[in-house]
């Protein structure tokens, strides 16, 4: 394996959608924190009144799974190393590209400044080498720039059942693979992403959180290619 393209697809991280913008849950947030209400981050903890409505309401509003798989992946030794790219894919179509240098802020309302600022300006920071950018972009888009060997669903609800073991050995005997997980909360993908898997697997007999999968998945690579910890 050269290189694992890890993406957090259709991930629950969006500012406010102008159909909710005008709703006193989010007006009131919005003056709180100085900013225009469109211009903060979805978050069902604070927002859940407003978002009842919202189309696939239940897959939105979790900015703090990628907050959280975020931690995981821009410190393992795999992206130390240079193996590992990881972008973020989000439900309306957006994608967060990271560079592997970006350490992620470990404070959670920090996290969500960086966000909002990144859907302002496009890239944070604003000036000198972007540590993560923004684009409007397909999931399929994404893939297409990637020209994967080798795409791997992670879903536990199509998914053929498999291991950690067996997976990871589908994984290193690939030179550039991508591996999609979900950055939601709960329910299907869409079958647009569906469609794009050349294999879709539940790993394990339990249902993990997105990070903690992550986190199991690339400490099993890193010792596949013999990475210490």
């Amino acid at each position: 394996m050269r290189l694992l393209n890890m993406i957090l697809a259709e991930s629950a991280l969006e500012t406010v959608p102008p159909e909710i913008a005008s709703h006193e849950i989010i007006l009131r947030d919005a003056r709180r924190r100085g900013r225009a209400p469109t211009s903060i981050v979805l978050d069902r903890a604070r927002h859940h009144a407003a978002m009842k409505n919202l189309p696939y309401s239940h897959k939105r509003g979790r900015p703090d799974i990628v907050y959280l798989t975020l931690q995981v992946t821009q410190y393992t030794p795999l992206n130390l190393r240079g193996l590992l790219r990881t972008y973020v894919h989000t439900i309306r179509d957006y994608v967060l590209i990271v560079d592997p240098s970006t350490r992620v802020p470990h404070n959670y309302n920090n996290f969500i400044g960086l966000i909002e600022q990144l859907f302002e300006t496009g890239r944070v920071p604003p000036r000198g080498r972007p540590l993560i950018t923004l684009k409007k972009m397909k999931l399929r888009e994404l893939i297409e720039s990637l020209r994967p060997d080798l795409i791997l669903l992670l879903d536990d609800v199509r998914g053929r059942q498999s291991t950690f073991r067996d997976v990871i050995g589908e994984i290193v005997s690939r030179d550039s693979p991508c591996v999609l997980v979900g950055g939601f909360p709960h329910g299907e993908f869409s079958e647009e992403t569906y469609s794009l898997a050349h294999m879709i697997v539940k790993i394990g007999k339990y249902s993990y959180n997105t990070f903690i999968i992550v986190a199991k998945l690339l400490t099993y690579l890193e010792n596949a290619l013999g990475i210490e910890q």
